[in-house]
């Protein structure tokens, strides 16, 4: 059996790095930072880290099959416009419900 080499390739560091998502179309590795409100993008051909700062913690962020992003950001769920950094929101959690 083939042995798997792990490495480190990001150099920054983060408060709590979550959700790892690996766009194949772009060719990158996209994941949050819940506690720093952030959504990265790392491009493994330019080294180079991108980030969207957001107004809230992030929770998850998924690709769209349409483009953009979906996000679970603080008690709601939005898209994600990365080129133009814009969230639109989808739904906000109803926090008068008993089984949240």
């Amino acid at each position: 059996m083939a042995s798997v080499k792990i490495e480190c390739v990001v150099k920054e560091k983060y408060s709590v790095s979550e959700s790892p998502v690996w766009e194949e179309k772009e060719g990158t590795l996209l994941y949050a930072d819940v506690s720093e409100q952030n959504v990265y993008r790392w491009n493994p051909a330019t080294n180079q880290v991108k980030k969207v700062h957001l107004d809230a913690p992030v929770g998850s962020v998924v690709p769209r099959s349409s483009g953009g992003y979906i996000i679970a950001l603080g008690k709601r769920f939005a898209f994600l416009d990365w080129e133009d950094e814009v969230v639109t929101d989808i739904t906000k959690i109803d926090c008068e419900k008993s089984n949240i």
